[in-house]
């Protein structure tokens, strides 16, 4: 849970990405001991999982795994994204675009 912040006024996290360095290991991992299922395969370096509504991405990544390498990426539904990223930047948060995207609909994921 986010838990409550009074300045910034996200109100869920819409989509979870997971960089992995073996897909298929990953993939085995994700449907086989935890149920999720395989939603959607985007070529062989991006695939949805979803398991009760909630969605995630595995995405393949080649980097060497580094202490401080983020693995794991948020994509965050808010009433006001661009203050909110401002709001994110001015606590050190690296945001990956430069304008704000739609979350994935439910169910398209």
């Amino acid at each position: 849970m986010l838990g409550k912040r009074s300045d910034c006024n996200v109100n869920k996290v819409c989509v979870l990405t997971i960089k992995v360095g073996d897909m298929a290991k990953a993939l085995e991992f994700y449907t086989k001991m935890l149920d999720f299922e395989v939603s959607k395969h985007y070529g062989e370096n991006i695939v949805s999982l979803v398991y009760n509504e909630i969605p995630i991405v595995l995405e393949k990544s080649e980097e060497e795994s580094h202490s401080g390498s983020q693995k794991v990426l948020l994509g965050i539904l808010s009433e006001n994204i661009d203050e909110d990223v401002e709001v994110l930047r001015g606590k050190g948060v690296k945001i990956l675009f430069d304008e704000s995207r739609p979350c994935p609909k439910e169910g398209t994921m």
